[in-house]
């Protein structure tokens, strides 16, 4: 095999392959009697088939799949040889082939830059801590309380905020349709739950009134068959409820599976703990993120900036045609110019963290692939089996969930090297960051400052 090359313009390389004829006939012919040992060809036993016969019978076939052998040899032999990585997957064009003669083709492709020695001992990173009170952990198990609310009836007309135990039987035209109907169905007035009117009109109610309720489905309501068509509901009251927050003692610990309020207030402890600690280290990881695209500079792969950017603009476009309205004040140009610089920041950060993985020898194993695989499934309740199915049948899209999980590894390990100032902060002024990744970033300082912001 000769190699030559033909370009290399920082990380663009391209040259000329030619792979000799003795190669590619002898690959060929061994593959060809490989074919014959198994083949029925009548007249002919199985493994004694002559090689004229099997070259007339399958010579083009087999010499089809030779070549993409050769070709995926000669393109690993080359980047062996001229001690390359490859950033992507490298164009190949053939350009000269006869059968029975000499391969000859070029291969395009671009490489990963080489990256500077790190030094992650010499930033540092203003770090927010935390302390857990007990009014925090009040407040915490407050808002448990709210979310499992009590009722209690009342003798009175309903008011916003109150529960209305109701029947209801919808019409239009005089006709029943379908899911226009209910029993002892539990609304609150004022939650929006059902469409605009609707809750309004049964504000003063009591328990054991009929009230004939008229509204106007919206023209976008998904129903087709009520899509923007005046409804009448006859409505019976049946209980007007008021709700109010479980009283937190013991018995509320028990109901929950913990042995006493003291277990409770504990585990709300650990759990707020754990919380926090995940909002400060999702702000240091973004704080970092801005100082390391400062910090290092480095060529980056165009084909892989192109690649990044075509993904994000696809989702751009479709945020635009569902009216996203923080889009309309640029123009496209603007767009673009701004949603490159974001891809050039996550090609050049995954470039780096990537490289982090590689020096330091991280190693992801089968469990922690196997916990990405049962997180990912909890994100479609319901699903799950359906999600864990599909990574059975396609387990090479497992091999996709490696690169987050190398990535939060590397930045562990960048956050365990680099120093902080440490600034106590109260729980309500601990929030993350609003900035998207897909939305520009502000330029760092060597030495970000920590943004405060009030919670919810």
């Amino acid at each position: 095999m000769k190699i030559t090359e033909l370009e290399s313009k920082g990380l663009k390389k391209n040259y000329k392959v030619v792979v000799d004829a003795d190669t590619i006939n002898s690959q060929t012919e061994s593959e060809l009697k490989e074919a014959g040992k198994n083949v029925k060809i009548p007249g002919f036993r199985p493994g004694y088939v002559p090689m004229k016969v099997l070259q007339q019978r399958y010579g083009k076939s087999v010499q089809a799949d030779v070549i993409r052998q050769v070709i995926n040899r000669a393109v690993s032999d080359v980047a062996k040889e001229k001690k390359l990585r490859p950033a992507i997957q490298p164009q190949i064009n053939i350009e000269d082939y006869k059968e029975g003669g000499e391969l000859s083709f070029s291969v395009a492709l671009e490489v990963f830059p080489e990256l500077p020695e790190f030094k992650f001992e010499s930033i540092t990173l203003d770090r927010k801590t935390f302390d857990i009170e007990e009014k925090d952990i009040d407040e915490a198990i407050e808002r448990i309380a709210s979310r499992t609310p009590q009722y209690t009836k009342v003798d009175a007309p309903a008011a916003l905020g109150n529960v209305v135990k109701i029947d209801f039987k919808g019409s239009i035209d005089g006709k029943l349709f379908s899911g226009g109907t209910a029993e002892n169905f539990q609304l609150e007035l004022g939650s929006k739950q059902f469409i605009e009117g609707f809750e309004e009109q049964l504000i003063g109610a009591k328990a054991g009134d009929t009230r004939t309720v008229k509204v106007k489905f919206p023209d976008q309501y998904p129903g087709a068959e009520v899509a923007g068509k005046m409804a009448e509901f006859e409505v019976k009251v049946h209980e007007v409820l008021k709700s109010e927050p479980a009283v937190v003692d013991e018995e509320f610990a028990k109901a929950r599976g913990f042995a006493d309020l003291r277990a409770l207030r504990e585990t709300v402890r650990v759990q707020l703990i754990k919380e926090y600690d995940s909002v400060v280290r999702n702000q240091l990881k973004k704080e970092l993120f801005d100082v390391l695209e400062e910090e290092y500079n480095f060529e980056l792969p165009e084909s892989m900036v192109e690649m990044e950017f075509n993904t994000i603009w696809e989702r751009v476009q479709q945020a635009k045609e569902q009216g996203d309205e923080t889009l309309a004040d640029k123009s496209e140009d603007e767009l673009r110019e701004e949603y490159r610089g974001i891809a050039k920041r996550r090609v050049k950060l995954g470039i780096l963290l990537a490289e982090v993985g590689s020096r330091s020898k991280i190693q992801i194993s089968r469990d922690e692939l196997s916990r990405a695989v049962m997180q990912q499934a909890s994100q479609f309740p319901g699903q799950e089996k359906q999600i864990f199915e599909f990574y059975q049948k396609n387990p090479d899209r497992v091999e996709d969930l490696r690169g987050p999980i190398l990535e939060e590894k590397a930045v562990d390990l960048i956050l365990g090297k680099v120093k902080y100032n440490d600034t106590k902060t109260a729980l309500d002024a601990l929030a993350e960051s609003d900035e998207s990744e897909d939305k520009p970033k502000k330029k760092a300082a060597s030495k970000p400052k920590a943004k405060k912001k009030p919670t919810e």
